[in-house]
């Protein structure tokens, strides 16, 4: 198969791709807490093992949405001990090349030189943060456990540190594809599957990434949506169509070599049926595809069948908007078969015995605007919840702040390869700090609802989420008083976005505790 792929595609020497690392512009543009989150009890959690059933993730092509902005939203699911901080990481020249860490004892050389990012972190875990760097491209991920079981790793491969080096080095989502592939060819990747949403103002991507060094991506298009639960959603790969696809040489053989894939049998290849692990679940007690039936059913519009042979991505019913991705990482099932607590009467939906798109384990979620014709402070819109969607707002954030808000998260801007690996995976000293953090008043509100659901979510609709309709229609106006006053003088107009944040996390943050005293009474 390598011989009959094009030079220009994925399978570009190493040498030109590394050398994207080593040079930023190299590349053409392309003790538990007393809060801390229990894991769902033994009837919630998905059999075939934890990996296989956390995040979702929904793209959005620029012509499929309302504003045409390429949108991305997101639900992190983990658990464990852990925070959401919430992190705006200056670029940085180290004047020389330098020797970067990636876990397990491998080292990759780089030019030194890395980018801005804000960095949304779920603390000690090994694939959980999600990043947004200063040219608007985004990476985050989904577990997707693959049939590959043998371990082909350089000193130890790469997990961790592959979402951040693209965050530090990308110029664009598919120069972040490029880079990602290398270095997964490289060093070997070390999780048994995982697809990484990877976008920019202009496209987006999903990069399915297997147990050791091989990898297929596939592109969105302009017009359409993809979802994607916790199984690989790549249908048809064609390397040579180089303009949707990229990829690792060799894999239509690397699945025939080891009986996944029998051309007379199967028929075209099919990266999905190839590599992914087999589930043995019915559909309805399968997790992931229920998530899948029901995004496709609430952007579509129309009914799937459970357990159906569902596309990469699909034309929405209408164009889709920020608001309707809010609502699809909240959602129960409500109003189906597999509404399990008949509108909230009988507990938490997000611990019930089907896997929902918003449950038990979600510690965050977002959904990002990425578009070009906003001013540069405000391209890189986000709205952000610092628990579970269900139980709190969407706070309004943009990638232009020079200042997060108090509350937002801790630690350093100034970029530190090796404090930040020590941070993240002992995060100690960040939750003696915790207290300061909104997230910690969130995560107490969410598990007041979660023992009063039905009670609790009347009140949040009347108390809490109003705050957020606020946000929304109030987004508007301010930004198009932004961009006037960013037209005659930037550096006030810098000062107001950073006020407008702080006074939307403020808001939050006072409804919240004011909540949390009502819930613990006198």
């Amino acid at each position: 198969m390598r011989s009959a792929r094009k030079p220009g595609i994925a399978a570009v020497s190493f040498l030109f791709v590394l050398a994207a690392l080593f040079a930023l512009s190299s590349l053409p543009d392309a003790g538990p807490s007393s809060f801390a989150r229990p894991a769902p009890p033994a009837a919630c959690a998905p059999p075939g093992g934890a990996l296989d059933g956390e995040c979702f993730t929904v793209l959005v092509g620029k012509d499929a949405s309302a504003d045409g902005s390429v949108l991305v939203a997101h639900n992190e699911d983990d658990r464990g001990d852990i925070l959401v901080n919430l992190r705006k990481i200056k670029p940085r020249d180290y004047g020389a090349p330098k020797k970067v860490a990636l876990g397990k004892g491998a080292l990759l050389e780089t030019d030194g030189r890395t980018a801005g990012f804000l960095w949304i972190e779920a603390t000690t875990q090994e694939y959980a943060d999600s990043f947004i760097n200063e040219h608007g491209v985004l990476i985050t991920s989904d577990s997707c456990p693959s049939r590959v079981t043998e371990e082909d790793f350089t000193d130890g491969g790469i997990g961790y540190m592959l979402r951040r080096l693209v965050a530090e080095k990308a110029t664009s989502a598919r120069d972040a594809v490029r880079i990602a592939g290398t270095l997964i060819e490289k060093f070997g990747y070390r999780a048994s599957g995982r697809t990484y949403s990877i976008a920019d103002k202009n496209e987006a991507w999903m990069l399915a990434a297997l147990r050791g060094r091989r990898w297929a991506a596939q592109r969105v298009p302009d017009d359409e949506v993809a979802v994607i639960p916790n199984h690989f959603t790549i249908r048809r790969f064609d390397p040579d169509d180089t303009g949707h696809f990229m990829g690792s040489p060799g894999l239509v053989e690397y699945a025939a070599k080891n009986g996944w894939y029998d051309a007379e049998e199967d028929g075209p290849f099919d990266f999905k049926k190839a590599f992914e692990r087999p589930s043995r679940r019915e559909p309805a007690a399968d997790g992931n595809t229920l998530r899948h039936w029901r995004g496709l059913t609430l952007l579509t519009g129309r009914e799937w069948e459970l357990g159906g042979d569902y596309p990469f991505s699909v034309k929405p019913a209408k164009k889709v908007t920020a608001e309707d991705l809010m609502a699809v990482l909240r959602d129960h099932y409500e109003g189906t078969p597999y509404d399990a607590t008949d509108g909230y009467k009988t507990g938490s939906p997000n611990r019930t015995k089907f896997r929902t798109i918003c449950t038990a384990s979600t510690i965050n979620a977002f959904v990002v605007s990425l578009d070009a014709k906003r001013p540069e402070p405000l391209s890189v819109r986000v709205w952000l919840t610092l628990g579970k969607p269900d139980t709190t707002a969407f706070l309004p954030l943009y990638y232009g702040v020079e200042n997060l808000p108090p509350g937002a998260g801790l630690g350093q801007e100034a970029h530190d390869y090796e404090l930040f690996y020590k941070q993240h995976f002992d995060d100690a000293p960040f939750k003696a700090a915790k207290d300061k953090l909104l997230h910690t008043k969130v995560l107490a509100l969410e598990q007041a609802a979660e023992a009063d659901y039905g009670p609790m979510l009347e009140t949040l609709r009347k108390e809490l989420f109003p705050l957020e309709k606020e946000f929304i229609e109030g987004r508007p106006k301010f930004e198009e008083d932004f961009a006037a006053l960013y037209a005659k003088d930037k550096k006030a107009a810098l000062k107001s976005l950073d006020g407008y944040v702080a006074a939307a996390f403020e808001k939050l943050g006072t409804a919240t505790a004011g909540l949390l005293n009502k819930v613990k009474g006198p």
